[in-house]
């Protein structure tokens, strides 16, 4: 499934498959749904850690992204401004969809967690 979203003034075209997965745990390490809870924590008690949640999101954003682009991730995030972050409306729809792209990761049926 492919979206268009603006971000900082940019339309970014973002992209999800099952490769997504693999690729977040090839560039970063870690696995995407482990952050995306980490990500949801954070939320729920009010983003004590902002950084954490900051770099988890762009993550997020730069392997969505990676299908358009041949830049490294440290070059993707040089390309954004701290005025992003007021940006509410586009973060927001960003938020959005991502959600949309990746599904509901924490859809609870039964008391379990499941992706969709």
């Amino acid at each position: 499934m492919e979206k268009v979203v603006t971000l900082g003034g940019k339309e970014l075209k973002l992209a999800s498959s099952l490769f997504t997965i693999i690729s977040y745990r090839q560039v970063f390490g870690t696995e995407l749904f482990t952050d995306i809870n980490t990500l949801d924590k954070a939320l729920q008690k009010n983003k004590d850690d902002v950084g954490k949640f900051i770099d988890i999101l762009f993550r997020i954003v730069y392997i969505l992204h990676k299908p358009f682009t041949s830049d490294t991730y440290d070059k993707f995030m040089q390309g954004f401004d701290f005025a992003v972050l007021n940006r509410t409306e586009e973060l927001n729809n960003l938020a959005n969809v991502i959600a949309e792209l990746l599904g509901s990761v924490n859809s609870k049926q039964a008391g379990k967690v499941s992706p969709r």
